[in-house]
């Protein structure tokens, strides 16, 4: 890897001071600040459409982000000699977000609103997303997954055998499947498919991938990588993923998930139809169709320990998830 890497960095006019390897990328400390290089097998079409995204946020001002750094022959992908394609990009000193902490999620919550103002791009066809996020039916997904969440409950219930992780979810099923049915209903009120409309009409980009690992802090400073999975479509969903993560890691801290949301919405109100999807997305019970999904696909000769333990977390939990829900009801509905 070090051979090819070399013959990579013979491509940018920087000086190398020193090196060292992260995930699945190494970073490079030069004359010309950090960088980070990168393995790319995505399309080059995927990669056009990120920096479209980032040229946006730069062009209205915000620079700290991770674009991509051109080589001597002004392109942004570098062959190694071995056919192999690599990515340079403009990388940052700093740390990840601390997902305990409540004022850097505030922080991050806040960056989040700032950077969905300012994501907003053309259609012209040589942007068009490489990935049809806005085509993403939510209804259609609750309803696929309320259908396997009852059939495992009907599959349990005939097993004569049974052992304590199949107890588990046969005595939650009632609470997580009317959380299911309750969020699938409530979608349909809530004008889902017209702001899917909207955020195609508008060029409206979500992250896609927006967590603390994704997020670094230099001090106030945020800075905000790795737009992958960045397409159009609704960015509450960013939203909804970011809050749901801290939530489940802070044992669902009510507090903690207000003051995000609140601290959100002071950069970017959130429409009536976002905040009823916003709802909606927290109430569907989705770790436990995870836990679900897995045990059905996996093999039922042996429980997994570490699932079950994953279970009976989340059920335990629940009391505290009510109350947050509650209360993010009374907040945006």
């Amino acid at each position: 890897m070090d051979d090819k890497l070399d013959e990579v960095i013979k491509k940018y006019p920087v000086i190398v001071k020193s090196r060292r390897r992260i995930r699945g990328a190494v970073l490079l400390d030069t004359d010309k600040g950090i960088y980070m290089a990168k393995m790319y097998t995505a399309s080059r079409k995927r990669l056009l459409f990120e920096e479209e995204v980032k040229a946006a946020l730069i062009s209205a001002g915000y620079v700290n982000v991770d674009y991509a750094v051109k080589n001597i022959d002004g392109e942004l992908l570098t062959d190694d000699g071995s056919g192999n394609k690599w990515l340079v990009k403009k990388w940052y000193n700093g740390v990840e977000c601390d997902i305990k902490d409540i004022k850097k999620i505030m922080l991050a919550s806040s960056n989040m609103a700032v950077i969905h103002k300012l994501m907003v791009i053309g259609r012209e066809d040589d942007i068009q997303p490489p990935v049809k996020t806005n085509k993403l039916d939510i209804e259609a997904l609750f309803l696929r997954h309320n259908k396997e969440i009852k059939k495992v409950h009907g599959y349990i219930r005939e097993k004569r055998q049974k052992n304590e992780m199949e107890i588990c979810l046969l005595n939650s099923y009632k609470n997580f499947s009317r959380q299911g049915i309750m969020a699938e209903e409530f979608l349909k009120e809530s004008g889902y498919s017209s702001l899917c409309n909207e955020a195609v009409s508008q060029g409206r980009v979500l992250h896609g991938s927006y967590n603390y690992h994704n997020i670094i802090l230099s001090g106030e400073q945020v800075i905000t990588t790795n737009f992958e999975k960045s397409d159009i479509g609704l960015q509450v969903i960013d939203l909804y993923d970011f809050i749901r993560k801290v939530m489940e890691k802070n044992s669902w801290n009510m507090d903690i998930g207000i003051n995000a949301i609140e601290a959100y919405r002071k950069e970017r109100e959130l429409g009536t139809e976002e905040r009823k999807v916003l709802y909606a997305l927290l109430l569907y019970p989705e770790k436990y169709w995870k836990l679900v999904n897995f045990y059905y696909n996996g093999k039922k000769s042996w429980m997994s320990a570490k699932n079950f333990e994953k279970l009976k977390r989340i059920c335990s939990q629940e009391e505290e998830r009510h109350k947050f829900l509650k209360e993010v009801k009374r907040l945006l509905i």
